[in-house]
């Protein structure tokens, strides 16, 4: 009895080890995300600039997408990128429209994203806890 108490102590450490670390490497892996998107959105300015790539409209400027207007750039982009009847991860979704130079707001820019395409009519889930999402008016 008494190497079990020892067992799951040992546990219960390590686990808050293993909790500390998760947290110290989300917030590395926030801090590249942030620069990546930051260095992305400039380059395809500067490309812009030098006509290599065509001009953003102001509409589609890099502002940070929220509520209402972040779902209507999602389903944008999805139509366009995938088309009306795609079946995708939210993951992949989310990163179809960072590609596109989007920037969502909130803390965790991620989560904000689905909370906001779970609120959508326009949107369903597939299967259950899959991920999987499709436009709800190719079911």
């Amino acid at each position: 009895m008494s190497a079990l108490l020892v067992e799951r102590q040992r546990l219960i450490s390590r686990i808050e080890q293993e909790r500390e670390q998760l947290d110290a490497l989300r917030s590395i892996t926030d801090g590249v995300a942030e620069r990546l998107e930051h260095d992305e959105r400039m380059l395809r300015e500067i490309n812009s600039v030098l006509g290599k790539e065509p001009q953003l409209r102001l509409d589609e400027a890099d502002l940070r997408l929220r509520g209402r207007r972040l779902e209507e750039v999602a389903l944008q982009v999805l139509r366009e990128e995938r088309g009306g009847d795609a079946e995708l991860h939210y993951r992949e979704w989310f990163e179809l429209l960072r590609a596109r130079g989007h920037l969502v707001a909130g803390k965790d820019p991620l989560n904000t994203f689905l909370t906001q395409i779970n609120r959508s009519n326009a949107v369903e889930r597939v299967g259950r806890r899959s991920g999987r999402y499709r436009l709800a008016e190719a079911a």
